[in-house]
């Protein structure tokens, strides 16, 4: 019987599939690490949005119950210590006041939200979306509806009350590690 030599070809089949296992493996961890990041820095985001909710509560607690900005006469005016501008701020080319994108530029007086336990701080500023100060007029101000009619066809006939002007809230989230969110809303009183 004639004995065949082996050439260890199954050998090296079995080193090139240990080798591409290898690398598949690799891959698959960093696929999974990307998606963990990606999954933290989304949570992180949400966290950021939820936390700078508190800002829009605080700006508009300001125009309710026994807030400093209820009455009319005192939203004609400037107050710096409720982070309040009764004309419109200057702002960059999506609409979020320069100020609160270079603290520099920071010219209210009012206090910051922060939370030291999860970092973040909260500051907020709201104007009046007027050329001027003073009281409202359609020629200077952003008008917007105070009084939405009752849906169904009950509100059709119904005027919309009286014209009031738009005060837009903006608020810029700080979290740790100097990351940054805003949100922005619209107020009519």
């Amino acid at each position: 019987m004639a004995r065949s030599r082996q050439q260890g070809i199954i050998l090296i089949v079995t080193l090139i599939a240990l080798v591409i296992l290898m690398i598949s493996g690799i891959a698959l961890v960093r696929s999974f690490n990307s998606s963990l990041i990606l999954a933290g820095n989304i949570a992180f985001k949400r966290d950021l949005v939820n936390q700078g909710e508190r800002g829009v509560a605080a700006a508009m607690g300001s125009f309710e119950g026994t807030g400093a900005l209820v009455a009319d006469s005192t939203r004609q005016l400037n107050s710096f210590g409720n982070n309040y501008s009764a004309t419109v701020l200057p702002s960059d080319p999506h609409g979020i006041p320069l100020m609160l994108l270079n603290d520099t530029l920071w010219t209210m007086t009012g206090a910051d939200i922060t939370d030291t336990t999860s970092g973040v701080t909260i500051r907020y500023v709201i104007d009046r979306l007027c050329n001027a100060t003073g009281a409202t007029t359609t020629a200077q101000c952003v008008i917007g509806s105070a009084k939405i009619p009752p849906g169904g066809t009950g509100g059709l006939k119904k005027p919309l009350g009286n014209s009031a002007p738009v005060y837009r809230v903006t608020v810029r989230v700080t979290g740790p590690r100097n990351t940054q969110t805003y949100m922005q809303s619209t107020l009519s009183f």
